[in-house]
Formats: C-alpha cells, structure tokens, sequence
C-alpha cells in the first residue's frame, strides 16, 4: 500500500511540473505546422469540387474545416503571446493560412460576391478583423507600449518600473505595424461587399501604420492600390512612389507605379491631338503623370520643357474665377511627386538633361501657385462680402486686424504646398540656387507681405515657433504626411510629431503655417553674395532687389487694408446677422446673444441648438463663469459641470459662434448694487452695453422662460429643485430694457429662429 501510495504521488509531482513548465516554442511550432498543412489541403480539396470546376464554398467554411484554421490560429499565437524566436512566423501562420488565402480562394472566383455565399465570407472577414484588435491590445501589453494618440485601439502599457530593451521595443513596434497593416487589407476587402465607406476605414489604419514606422514603404503601396484610378491614378501614383523613395520599399511598388504610367501614356496622345476637347483639370493631371513618367528615363531636352512650361499654364487654368478644383490633400501630392523627381535627379551619379529640367518643374510649379495664392488671397482681403461676419471682437484693435486677416487667410487651400516647398528651398537652395531668379523672390515676397505682423503671429502660436532660431518647433498635418522624406529629414528631426505634439486648431495652424513661410523670407534675406529679398524689421516687410524698396508705401498699403477689413468686419457682422425691423415678428432676431448664468444651465441644449444655427453670436460674460465655477461645487447641481464641459470644449476647437467676453468688453453701469444677485447682473449688464455700443447693433440677453412669464404675471419664480442658482427678477430684467438690451427667454428666442428659418424669412449670407 505503501509503494502504491508513493509511486501515486510521484506520478502527480510529474504532472504538475510539467504544467509549471515553459511552453516549448519549436514543438508549438511543430504542431502549427502541421495544422498549416491540413489548412492547404482543405484549400485545395473546396477549389475544384467536380469536373464542372465549381468552387466548394460550402466545404470551405464547415465547421470541421474552420475548426482547423481556429486550432492553427491558438496554437500559432502561443508563438507570438509570449514573444519567442518563432514569433514572425507565428504571425505569418495567422494571417496567411487561417485568414488570407481563404480570402484569397474566394475573391478569386468571385465566390464572395454570390448571395449564398456572402454571409459566410462576411463572418469570416469580421472575425479577423476582430482578432487583430484583440492581438493589437495585447501587443501594446507585451511589450509595454503607449500608442494612445496613434492607434484607435490603445492603452497605455508604460510603466516607469519596466524597462524595455530597445531591440525588444523595436520587435514590438514593427509587430503593430503589421497588425495595422492587416487590419488597413480586412478593410479593403470589406470593402468590396459592404460598400465604400469601409475604404476610407482601410486608409486609416495604413495612415496610422505610417505613423508607427515612417521608414516603411508597404502603408504606401497599399493606399496605392487602394486609390484605384481617383485623379487619373495620380493619388495612387504619389502612393507607390513615396513607397519607393522610403528607406524599406516594397518591391512591388515599381510595377504598379509602371502600370500607372503605361495607362497615363495610352490616354495622352488623345490629350496632346486635342487638349481643347478636356477641362483644364483632367489636361494638367493627365500631362503631369505624362511628365513624371517621361522624367523617369532618358528624354529629350525640348520636348519635357515644353510640358513643363504647359504645366503652369493648365494648373492656372484650372483656378481661375477662384476656383478650388483641386483638394488640398491633392496639390500637396502633386507637389511631393514634383520634389521626388527633383531629388532623383539631384542625385549623385546622375548624367541626363534631368538635373537641369526637374528642379525648374518644381520651380515653375511653385510660382505659378505663388501667383493664384498671392491673387486669390489679395481679392479675398480687400472684399466687402459678408465673409467676416463670423469673426469675434477683440478689445485689441491690433491684434483683431490680424485675426481678421488669419481668419480670411485660412481659406487659402493652397498654403499647405506652399510651405513644404518652402522647406524644401531652404533645403536644398545650394543645388538649385540658380533657377531661382529675383522674379520669383519678387513673387514670393508679395505674398509674406500680405501676412499679418510676425509679433501677431507669434502672439498666437505662443510655443510653436522659435523666432529667434527661425525653426518651426511642432509638426503641422503637411509634415506629418510627408515623414520620412529624405530632403526634409534634418527638419522633420527637429519637430514634435502626434502624440507628442499637442493639439492646434484650425487658427493655430495656419498662424504656424504663416511663420514658416516668413522664415523663408528671412532665409532669402541672408543669403550671400546675392540675396533673394530685402527685409525691413520695423515694417515687417519685404522687398525684392529688382525693384527700389518702397516700404513706406507697403505700409500704408498694409495699414489702410488692414482698418479697412476690420471696419467692414465689424459692419457685416451687423448687416450679415441682423433682420430688418418690419411688421413680421420674425424679423427682428439679435446678431448678439448674451445668456445670463441660469440661462445656460437650465437651457443648455438650446444654448447649444442656437450655435448651430451659426446665426447669432453668442457671448459668455465672465461673471457667468465665475458663478458656474460656484455651482459647480454643489453635489446635486449637474447643470453647472455640463455646461462647464461644453464650454471648454468650443473655447480650446475655436467655434466662431460661440466665445467668451474679452478682457476689455464692457461698460460701466452706473447702478447701486446692494446684493450680490444685483453685482453679478449689473457685470453681465456691462458686457451686453459693449456689444451694443460697439458693434451699432443689437443686443439679446437671454434668460429661462419661466423667469419672462413669472415678470409679466407679477410672480416670484422659482428655480427647479435641484438648481442652486437664482433666477433673474422681473426688476433686473426691467433693468436692462431701459439700457435698450432686449430680454427674451431662450426658447422662446429659438422658437422665432425656427418659424422665421421655415417662413423663408432667413438666409445665412443674406
């Protein structure tokens, strides 16, 4: 019994160190293996099914066959989940055998597209894309990464008490990537059955890929494919070669880019027989892509100058009458694509006309949108249109003219480009010093001089640029599209990218974008032996050597611009919101709306309603912050913390609509104020005479309905329960309306909005 008992015990010793043992990475990766082969049996058993070549759809997806590629899946994750030298091969396992080739095997003969066949197919798609979310989380968690900012779905995994290796991070990091990638191809394959959005979801996880490793060229390939023949291939084109000039491309991408440019080449003949018989958008992207084509290989010296000069012409065309034909997004591509070809040509070793002809291709882009930027920007700030009347009063006159003049400057699309070949000359300005003439200096200084003052700017951009070494300090969105470029890597080496970089907004980044297009400026200015401009410091202005300065006339010039844009701001934001008094009760809506404390806690959701109508500009006097930071304290009281919420919300996004009450926004009101109550009206009073006074127009003070009907009845009203303000008395109200500040309840105001928008009696621009 004894040796029964203890041969027993040994027995369970053995089982219970062998559980305790690590798993065996080479025969984990023995048994996968062999799974992988039964996968590819079953593949090749569901292709042909009889001698009518059918695919066996039905066989592929059994539930013995997905049983299979699940067991696979598990047992090649315990290769990557702790990581092990068999780590990528487990990964490929995954993907290859138990997602990708049945995808493959389906699209292929078209299998996925059938109705019985869809359902299955589309359950097969979701689960994959549900396990490399899942595989994503627990990456980020092996190897103690922090991607929130960069990927959708992220946690922080950094610990201060973990140090990881950086060959280990390096492992990690590259795991992610391709996890994205996967996630970027499931996406695309969505796609095809559930409809177009589920591109855009596929170019979002090759962006943020991208994010991940600059260095890799695959992202680029797939949102090649992925662009298809958007902008005659031009999209895809920018894509393939961007993969091929990243440090890692993917070899694949040289054949596509081929493809691109064989197409391009068949439907330019037809271009150059009759180019009157295409729109000027289609001619220039059509004889761009021709270009780029002909400048990757031996050509004659006539015949691409000759594109490049018609180049100018038709991207010109294409803008007048202030057209915008072209995204943003675009004309950066088509510029990235043009210093791609330069950089090829100024390559060492390079013995063609092409170092002669590119760098002008580059040139002769650049100034062309110098001259529809510096025209359209120019028709833009001297218009009386109501396009101003969106923008907020400042008490700083300065500083409103040059917001005013930011405001109408961010309309210009065509900055982006802009400032990346600015970058780029001051990159690589000894190469081409000699293509850029005084002409285009000339140019290029009429547009700084349009510009607000730098000390405005820089007002604004506060941290993002360091004027002293005239260095750009934060990545704006063109530079985080262009990373990993080669002629701009010693810039992009200086810059603070997402998510180390902290958020702008829209008004930020083009008082950044501005800064770095002066800094140019100031570059030209300090060359030697032949400077580009000339620079004045007091005026903050520019002129060209070809020319005797005129900077006091520039001055003036700037100066009567710039008061007279605020004097037409100030008017239009009064003739743009206001309704001509008549006998309709509709047509007297305020330009100027100023809700009291508890207007905006008990009314919040019309407070919001009446900002999105983007009718009326809604002011938030400070008193109302200071008495919702009180309530705030309260436990019960939610309505201060909602709207506290929602107003920092709008202020840090910059809505135009909705701001605050600025620093020297108010009156005296010459009223004894024996109560706080009285204190605290009579501030909101003051802000409200501002506004009337200064603006000529007028003013609304909103307050809750209840308080409106409880004056008019001779009644105290009451606040809700669980409101620990005070309402407005029918004396305070009274108050105001002999200061000819008009009183109305909030929802009766958005109800007059909602009947005058239904009776056609409003029009926005009207």
């Amino acid at each position: 019994q004894h040796y029964y008992i203890t041969n027993n015990l040994s027995m369970v010793e053995q089982v219970i160190n062998k559980v305790r043992e690590p798993p065996n990475p080479k025969k984990i990766y023995r048994v996968a293996l062999e799974l992988s082969h039964q996968c590819d049996n079953v593949l090749k058993s569901t292709q042909i099914l009889d001698e009518t070549n059918k695919f066996s759809f039905p066989e592929l997806f059994s539930p013995d066959n997905a049983a299979i590629r699940d067991k696979l899946r598990t047992y090649a994750e315990r290769l990557i989940i702790p990581s092990s030298q068999f780590s990528r091969k487990g990964e490929d396992l995954i993907w290859k055998k138990v997602f990708y080739d049945v995808i493959t095997s389906c699209r292929a003969t078209k299998a996925h597209l059938s109705s019985p066949a869809k359902l299955p197919y589309r359950a097969h798609l979701m689960s994959a894309v549900g396990y490399y979310q899942h595989l994503l989380l627990k990456l980020q968690q092996q190897y103690h990464l922090n991607l929130c900012g960069v990927v959708d779905f992220a946690h922080d995994f950094s610990s201060s008490d973990t140090q990881v290796p950086d060959a280990i991070l390096e492992e990690g990091i590259s795991a992610v990537h391709r996890c994205l990638l996967y996630l970027g191809d499931l996406a695309r394959y969505q796609a095809e059955t559930e409809g177009i959005n589920y591109k855009s979801i596929s170019a979002r996880f090759y962006h943020q890929a991208l994010l991940i490793c600059p260095k890799e060229g695959r992202p680029h390939n797939q949102l090649g494919t992925l662009a298809g023949i958007n902008y005659e291939g031009l999209e895809a084109a920018y894509h393939y070669m961007k993969c091929l000039s990243s440090k890692i491309p993917f070899p694949g991408a040289g054949d596509n880019l081929k493809g691109i440019f064989n197409k391009t080449v068949s439907v330019s003949k037809d271009v150059m027989c009759s180019p009157e018989s295409y729109p000027p958008t289609r001619r220039f992207l059509i004889c761009f892509l021709l270009l780029a084509d002909k400048l990757s290989g031996p050509v004659s010296m006539s015949e691409v100058d000759q594109l490049v000069r018609g180049l100018g012409g038709d991207f010109a065309d294409c803008y007048t009458d202030n057209r915008q034909p072209f995204p943003p997004a675009l004309v950066l591509k088509i510029v990235t694509m043009a210093i791609m070809l330069a950089e090829n040509a100024l390559a060492p070793g390079v013995d063609t006309v092409q170092p002669k002809l590119i760098p002008a291709l580059v040139i002769e882009l650049m100034t062309t949108i110098l001259t529809v930027t510096i025209q359209q920007l120019g028709e833009k700030l001297s218009s009386p249109d109501n396009q101003f009347q969106s923008l907020q009063i400042s008490g700083n006159v300065e500083e409103e003219r040059s917001v005013v003049m930011l405001h109408v400057i961010s309309t210009q699309s065509l900055l982006l480009p802009l400032k990346i070949l600015g970058d780029w000359i001051k990159a690589r300005h000894q190469l081409i010093a000699q293509d850029l003439t005084g002409t285009f200096w000339a140019q290029f200084g009429d547009l700084l001089n349009l510009f607000p003052h730098t000390r405005d700017l820089e007002r604004i951009v506060k941290e993002g640029f360091s004027q002293s070494q005239q260095q750009q300090k934060i990545a704006l969105p063109e530079d985080v599209a262009l990373r990993g470029l080669a002629p701009l890597s010693t810039l992009h080496s200086q810059l603070e990218f997402p998510p180390m970089s902290p958020d702008l907004n829209l008004l930020d980044e083009f008082a950044l974008r501005l800064l770095c297009l002066k800094s140019v400026g100031q570059f030209a200015a300090q060359l030697r032996p032949r400077p580009g401009l000339q620079y004045d410091l007091n005026s903050d202005l520019y002129s060209s050597l070809l020319a005797k300065p005129q900077v006091r006339s520039m001055i003036t010039d700037r100066e009567r611009t710039m008061k007279a844009m605020a004097h037409r701001r100030l008017q239009s934001e009064i003739k743009g919101l206001e309704y001509s008094v008549s006998a309709n009760q509709y047509d007297s809506l305020s330009p100027f709306l100023v809700p009291v404390t508890s207007t905006v806690c008990l009314h919040l959701r019309t407070v919001k309603l009446l900002v999105a109508t983007q009718r009326s500009v809604i002011i938030i006097p400070k008193q109302v912050i200071q008495d919702l930071d009180s309530l705030k304290k309260s436990r019960e009281n939610h309505y201060a913390r909602d709207a506290i919420k929602y107003f920092e919300s709008m202020f840090k996004n910059g809505n135009w609509w909705l701001r605050g009450q600025g620093d020297q926004e108010f009156m005296s009101v010459k009223e004894p104020a024996p109560s706080p109550e009285m204190a605290g009206f009579l501030s909101v009073l003051s802000c409200c005479l501002y506004l009337a006074n200064k603006s000529q127009g007028i003013v609304t003070l909103l307050v809750p309905d209840d308080a409106v009907s409880a004056a008019k009845n001779h009644k105290n009203c009451n606040a809700p329960n669980n409101y620990t303000g005070s309402l407005p008395s029918g004396e305070l109200m009274e108050l105001a309306k002999r200061y000819g500040i008009r009183v109305e309840g909030a929802l009766e105001f958005y109800s007059k909005w909602t009947m005058s928008n239904r009776h056609g009696k409003i029009g926005r621009g009207k």
